[in-house]
């Protein structure tokens, strides 16, 4: 399908056409400019600045409409209009392929239409810049000897020019300067900045002009500009954009182009690159959902690979989109920018960078490390946002960027080894300053976890050793460790991260304690999602392997025995758990000692199944005794205190003293609201616990709206399906019952019935229980 003809009855496709044109033109200008430096070297002369060269606008490249960008289309318009034009120069910024050229392009041919002369000069370099306005000065009869200045790149030759202009033979005009992402192009003397008024770019002229680039810094083209940043295109447009390059993919969800959209940046090349990919009948994969899974997993460099690898000529210009920017950087002294992108684009693309992350790397030259920063933010390579903890500004990279340099990491460069083997040890550095029980710790946590993933999903296949896979496969499993009570988003990351880690983890081999490892962490995942069937399974095999390579007596295979009983409890099996809680509590304490904190966090877990039997005078006194020991050992406000802590307040109002339970349980929500947080799934249960204390003591109308407003905030949280959330709504049917609202309480008391036979199974106890109550002759009715 031809770009032009896909783009032009879809919303917000201003850069299809021309985005590759662009790139085109870019990469043509510096090839001949090189070509004609070297051809000049050693010589006074510069043969190819004699001649002109072309400046008439491609409007045949523009898309019959160019919707999208209808406020900053609007605004040029009006510049068209203005009797007086010198209210300076109009810059349109933005990174490679987000459509600068196309909205120029618009507005060259408005202008054209109303009779304007219009000028398209290619600013890449300054040989193309000054063979364009010779063009200029030909057609508009300007003497021989203004050409000539400009020909030879005398310093004076802008002055030239414009005065020329100026003085009245080019009125009602635009002139437009393409990919000037070399301000200094633009300059009197190629060296200083188009902001001081003396070079090409002139705010006071008598003509409209417009310059293209990807560098938007005010300090670069001066006050009098009038700079217009363009974005990416919105999800609708985007997604349209690859269903009409690729109408043979079926979108069975309605929603598989807007992922891959969103995957790709809302770039319009991106989207018009795998749009064209997957149309072709030798695409690896078919589908928009399968190609944005590769460029999610260690498949990425290869999906890239292939568009580069593609006859087409605008398919080869994809790893090359950004090495222009790269180049200019380079020329200006900034050769480090390169490695630095590079580096930025192992971790997580669109989602800012934490300084806790960069902070070893920018610790080396702060200011090396902030100036090639702040020239990638310049050339549209990466953005920054507001000032962070440390002494430069949070970074973010854009997907297709970051998949166009992993793209080039893989290949069998010298240093790209090199390069990926300090993310890893930035994300092993960033781990190891941070305690995963730690609530003050959890937000930077939350930061890290994203990046970490992706290092796992598509920079392990290709680390050269195992140490350095080691190392990362360490920081995925402590980033795994902080979701334990950090809240939903255990539920909501924790399986994906878990798997992450063990398919990276499977190259050492099945029983690798690495491997051993990610399994079990697999299998908390599972119980985590209320799978605990599934989790029983991947905890036995975990136990027999761990068992035969470590022994029975290490932590981690007593710990994967802890979780086995955690899975079997979950299933109501609670006298089978309560006797294998006994039998490793005695193993743990030969091992690691009455006081370790597994040992003490398993009494907690034997007093839950005991507690479940019905003997809560029996859990409550080993919450008791354990709750001391947590508090010497681990301190007050642990969350493994505080676990432990709302556990003996459960049991308490379970053993009838309700009164004690309610101030119990109000202190610890008070000190659960400081720690963790008011919507922390502990907070809630606990807070289900004291309006179950309360209801407990006849006053039911108070406990009522407490007990709403935590499962409100449960459902939103942790889901309905959470057991917690189950407990809760099971209180407040009880509590509705006891005001006498019979059909109402039935009504939930059939929602709990639902939840349980879902998510706990039809034959688990607690299934049973509420069967049995809807069954019975004094049901609620």
């Amino acid at each position: 399908m031809d770009l032009v003809t896909a783009a032009g009855a879809l919303v917000g496709v201003a850069a299809l056409g021309v985005g590759v044109w662009q790139l085109r033109v870019a990469i043509m200008d510096r090839r001949d400019a090189h070509a004609r430096s070297s051809v000049t070297a050693g010589s006074n002369t510069e043969p190819a600045a004699e001649g002109a060269l072309p400046v008439a606008a491609p409007v045949g490249r523009l898309p019959p409409e160019v919707l999208g960008r209808d406020d900053m289309l609007a605004e040029l318009t009006r510049a068209l209009g203005r009797r007086k034009r010198n209210s300076g120069a109009w810059v349109l910024a933005g990174m490679g392929g987000v459509g600068k050229s196309t909205v120029a392009l618009w507005l060259a041919a408005q202008a054209r239409k109303r009779g304007w002369k219009v000028w398209w000069v290619s600013a890449a370099d300054a040989l193309s810049l000054r063979g364009g306005i010779v063009e200029i000065l030909r057609q508009a009869g300007a003497p021989e000897a203004i050409k000539r200045e400009v020909r030879e790149g005398a310093p004076t030759a802008a002055d030239r020019f414009w005065a020329f202009v100026d003085a009245g033979s080019m009125k009602r005009s635009l002139l437009i300067f393409d990919n000037a992402d070399l301000p200094a192009v633009l300059s009197a003397d190629g060296v200083s900045l188009p902001a001081d008024g003396t070079g090409w770019v002139r705010h006071d002229a008598s003509i409209v002009c417009v310059v293209t680039t990807r560098v938007s810094d005010p300090r670069i083209w001066g006050g009098g500009a009038r700079i217009r940043s363009l974005k990416v295109l919105d999800d609708a447009a985007a997604a349209a954009v690859l269903r009409a390059l690729a109408p043979a993919v079926a979108d069975r969800t309605g929603q598989e182009a807007v992922e891959l959209a969103r995957r790709l940046g809302a770039l319009p090349l991106a989207l018009y690159l795998a749009g064209t990919y997957l149309a072709s009948p030798f695409a690896r994969w078919r589908g928009f959902d399968d190609y944005r899974r590769a460029l999610d997993s260690g498949a990425a460099p290869e999906a890239i690979a292939d568009l580069d690898s593609a006859s087409s000529g605008p398919r080869a210009m994809v790893s090359r989109t950004w090495e222009l920017s790269l180049d200019a950087l380079a020329d200006k002294g900034l050769g480090q920018a390169r490695r630095l992108l590079y580096l930025l684009s192992c971790f997580a693309s669109a989602t800012p960078i934490p300084a806790l992350l960069l902070r070893p790397e920018a610790g080396k030259d702060g200011r090396a490390f902030t100036t090639a920063l702040r020239g990638l933010a310049e050339v549209g390579l990466i953005d920054v946002g507001g000032v962070s903890v440390a002494e430069y500004p949070e970074v973010v990279v854009h997907p297709v960027v970051a998949d166009t340099c992993r793209a080039r990491l893989v290949n069998a460069e010298p240093d790209n080894p090199a390069i990926m083997h300090t993310a890893v040890r930035l994300a092993q550095s960033a781990v190891e300053g941070l305690d995963h029980e730690n609530p003050g710790d959890w937000p930077s946590w939350e930061r890290l976890i994203p990046h970490v993933r992706a290092l796992l999903a598509w920079i392990a296949p290709h680390l050269d050793d195992d140490a350095a896979l080691k190392a990362l496969l360490s920081a995925g499993q402590e980033a795994f460790s902080s979701l334990w009570l950090a809240g939903p988003r255990a539920n909501a990351e924790g399986e994906d991260l878990a798997r992450a880690i063990l398919a990276a983890a499977e190259r050492l081999g099945h029983e690798h304690p690495a491997t051993l490892a990610a399994r079990h962490q697999v299998g908390i995942s599972l119980y985590n999602r209320g799978r605990a069937g599934e989790a029983e399974k991947v905890f036995r095999v975990v136990l027999e392997r761990r068992c035969r390579v470590l022994g029975e007596d290490d932590t981690d295979t007593l710990l994967t025995r802890d979780q086995l009983i955690g899975a079997i409890l979950a299933q109501g099996r609670y006298r089978e758990a309560e006797q294998m809680y006994r039998e490793l509590i005695s193993d743990m304490e030969r091992a690691l000692g009455s006081d370790h904190r597994e040992t003490l966090t398993t009494r907690i877990d034997l007093a839950w199944s005991i507690g479940m039997q019905g003997r809560a005078d029996e859990a409550a006194e080993i919450c008791r005794v354990t709750l001391a020991a947590d508090r010497r050992v681990m301190g007050p406000e642990h969350p493994r205190t505080l676990d432990a802590w709302a556990d003996l307040a459960r049991w308490t109002d379970e053993n009838g003293r309700h009164g004690e339970a309610e101030q119990m349980a109000r202190e610890l929500a008070d000190v659960e609201r400081g720690v963790l947080g008011d919507e922390h799934p502990l907070t809630l249960s606990t807070r289900a616990t004291l309006a179950r204390s309360i209801a407990n003591q006849g006053l039911l109308t108070e406990a009522e709206p407490m007990l709403r407003d935590v499962l409100a905030v449960m459902e939103r949280t942790v889901g309905n399906g959470d057991f917690r959330a189950i407990t809760a709504r099971r209180y407040l049917a009880d509590t509705v019952s006891g005001q006498g609202h019979a059909r109402q309480a039935e009504l939930i008391y059939r929602d709990v019935l639902e939840l349980q036979q879902r998510w706990l199974g039809p034959e688990h106890p607690e299934t049973l229980r509420t069967k049995a109550l809807l069954t019975s002759p004094t049901a609620p009715s």
